[in-house]
């Protein structure tokens, strides 16, 4: 006798044997996830750019976690939030520092936490305690710090770039002016430099002397030296005393002032009777000024003063003026040698002058001159004949350029037109023999020639 299976209550067993089990892993995720992890948000002030959903949550380079979600503050729109799930355990304080940086050449963005007191109070502990979710401030975004660095220092290249442009821009013309200056000075210098070579050997000999007068001032010196070495002080001693008796002669001699001093009254009663004689003629010496015009002797003292002054700048400028002369006595020199050569040029040319006004005086006194006119009035008489010939048929010139201009142009205009039909025949032709070269030995029109083969079988 055989057994017999109820299928049906085999299966739903078995489903739900499967569905207890399903039941009994998710069971055991559910309370292992609420046991080892907590929520961690993390404000991100600035851009979090590379940072998503997945992102891994490090802590001192040791995966802890991964972002959940990435949003925005409703609150404060310049920062964004990362909610992310890590580890029960991280220690989590208020020394702990959140970074946000990349994870090598993908551009992923990673949470970097670092840094924990042990002695302070855990942040998920007191978040839990209190029922709410743990929250740190995260520093901002090295990538976006280096970002707006390097626009910052775009924009001072730019600044710089710009404040250059304008500084070559104004600077451009004296530039260019100094630098032909410096053309025109270096061509002078190219065009004198024999002159130069001069001034230089003229300053080496000049250095020369200087160094031979300075031994002679040596040697001077040293002889001025000898000499009041040589000289005895004993001497110089009794120099002095000499003197000082010459001034005590000369105190004793004042004694004799009072004479000298009635022999001066005397004098001045003889200049007395003589100022009275004079006053006769004082008298006629005052009428004598008295004739003359006070302006007119002003004018004269005003005239004097201004020559005086004008003789004073002319001193000086003379003064200038030699030496001047004297610093260019060599351009002086040079410049007679020169005059010198041109005054026997001149000489030369004018002996030449005097012979061909001698020629020219022999011409004219010959009877050879009137011949010369004859034959010039001649010519002008020619002139005359083919002016008055002109004259007479400039009519017939005109009309037959008048002619030419109407049939004549047409006809050239006919001729262009066969010219350029001729050129198209001819550009024809070289295009036929292009294609068919072979027309040249078998003959016959351009077309290229065609041969059907036999058809094999």
């Amino acid at each position: 006798m055989e057994t017999r299976a109820n299928y049906v209550i085999v299966g739903i067993f078995t489903l739900a044997a499967i569905l207890a089990a399903f039941a009994f892993v998710y069971w055991t995720a559910a309370i292992g996830d609420r046991g080892e992890t907590a929520m961690l948000r993390v404000r991100i002030p600035g851009s979090a750019s590379g940072l998503g959903r997945g992102s891994f949550v490090l802590f001192n380079g040791v995966r802890v976690g991964d972002v959940r979600r990435v949003y925005i503050d409703v609150d404060n729109p310049t920062a964004a939030i990362a909610d992310a799930e890590i580890d029960r355990m991280t220690p989590i304080t208020k020394s702990t520092q959140a970074d946000i940086g990349l994870a090598g050449l993908t551009g992923q963005a990673n949470i970097e936490l670092k840094g924990a007191d042990p002695k302070e109070v855990n942040l998920l502990d007191q978040a839990e305690a209190e029922g709410r979710v743990a929250e740190i401030v995260a520093n901002p975004s090295a990538v976006t710090n280096l970002l707006q660095t390097a626009q910052n220092i775009f924009t001072r290249a730019d600044t710089v770039l710009t404040q250059l442009e304008g500084f070559t821009r104004d600077v451009r013309g004296p530039l260019t002016q100094t630098v032909n200056n410096v053309q025109t000075f270096s061509d002078a210098l190219a065009k004198n430099s024999d002159g130069i070579d001069k001034f230089l050997a003229s300053v080496s000999s000049l250095s020369d002397e200087l160094r031979g007068v300075s031994g002679k001032l040596d040697g001077t010196l040293r002889a001025a030296e000898g000499l009041l070495n040589a000289v005895d002080k004993d001497q110089i001693k009794s120099i002095v005393a000499n003197v000082d008796t010459v001034t005590t002669n000369l105190k004793e001699t004042s004694k004799q002032f009072d004479r000298v001093v009635r022999n001066v009254d005397t004098a001045v009663g003889s200049i007395n009777d003589f100022a009275q004689k004079t006053q006769g003629t004082l008298a006629k010496v005052d009428g004598v000024l008295d004739g003359i015009d006070p302006a007119q002797v002003r004018t004269a003292l005003a005239n004097i003063q201004k020559a005086s002054e004008n003789a004073n700048e002319a001193a000086a400028d003379i003064a200038k003026v030699t030496s001047k002369f004297a610093n260019r006595a060599d351009d002086i020199d040079q410049s007679i040698k020169d005059a010198q050569q041109l005054a026997e040029r001149l000489n030369d040319a004018s002996v030449r002058v005097d012979g061909i006004l001698a020629k020219v005086d022999t011409l004219l006194g010959s009877g050879q001159a009137d011949g010369m006119i004859a034959d010039a009035r001649n010519t002008l008489r020619s002139f005359k004949q083919v002016a008055d010939t002109l004259n007479a048929r400039l009519g017939t010139i005109t009309a037959n350029l008048a002619r030419f201009s109407g049939q004549g142009l047409q006809n050239v205009e006919a001729l262009v037109q066969d010219s350029r039909r001729s050129i198209s025949r001819i550009e024809e032709a070289v295009t036929d023999l292009s294609r068919n070269p072979q027309r040249i030995l078998s003959g016959g029109e351009g077309e290229v020639r065609q041969f059907d083969g036999r058809v094999r079988r």
